[in-house]
């Protein structure tokens, strides 16, 4: 991104926004925390999302809501009314497709007695930007802060000859693992078809799979995946 002319500041408060006219014409000057100023042609800004409950009339039947009009549920997905459920956007993070649709099927189950299992610690997220953003598992922020000792193998996308055909000279691909037993922990890519290339690492990470895998496997050549290999290579190397 930063490739691409973008400016990233991080940990900053936006402490006002004022609209201006210059000889440029309409502008707008962002003020921060920190005494910086940004000025540009328009400013986006996201305060995250809000629950559409409003028009359901929850506080009718009993079902408490919390921050942002969102429902509350526990872990079977139980309102504060036990044999109503909720899943998906309503209840909040992570508000994705894919997520809510399991979540609704756990609900089922729980409401008709089937036995049914998942692994919320194995929920991939995808951010189809360009490039795309995918990751599973934890990170090394999350490990730091347990203190989990890891460590990390990468492979970038122009090291695999599929990247150098699709032109993608930024994409890589990060496996995170567990330094003394190579446990695989976490998985993060960024790049072309991120959010596809993810599933491979979810599967292993699922299976409490190792870095040595990927090593041992053997991936069709050209494709991206050949970036688990590498990456499982430069991790071990790392080891030695």
């Amino acid at each position: 991104m930063r490739q691409n002319r973008m400016t990233l500041r991080l940990g900053e408060e936006v402490s006002g926004i004022e609209r201006f006219t210059d000889e440029r014409g309409e502008r707008v000057r962002v003020d921060l925390d920190s005494g910086k100023q940004i000025q540009a042609e328009c400013a986006l800004y996201s305060i995250g999302r809000t629950g559409a409950t409003k028009t359901l009339n929850l506080d009718g039947i009993g079902i408490e809501t919390g921050a942002r009009e969102l429902i509350t549920v526990n872990e079977q997905f139980q309102t504060s009314i036990p044999h109503i459920y909720a899943v998906g956007d309503v209840i909040g993070f992570p508000s994705l497709a894919s997520t809510s649709m399991e979540q609704g099927r756990l609900a089922s189950c729980h409401a008709f007695d089937i036995p049914a299992d998942n692994t919320p610690n194995t929920l991939p997220y995808g951010i189809y930007t360009i490039p795309e953003i995918s990751i599973v598992g934890r990170s090394e922020e999350e490990l730091t802060e347990a203190g989990i000792p890891y460590e990390v193998g990468k492979a970038s996308y122009k090291e695999i000859s599929r990247g150098q055909i699709l032109g993608d000279s930024v994409g890589m691909l990060k496996l995170i693992f567990h330094l003394e037993t190579r446990e695989l922990l976490g998985v993060a890519i960024l790049g072309e078809g991120a959010c596809e290339l993810i599933h491979i690492g979810q599967a292993v990470l699922s299976l409490g799979g190792k870095i040595d895998y990927f090593v041992d496997t053997v991936f069709n050549y050209p494709t991206l995946a050949e970036c688990y290999k590498t990456a499982a290579f430069d991790g071990i190397n790392r080891l030695n």
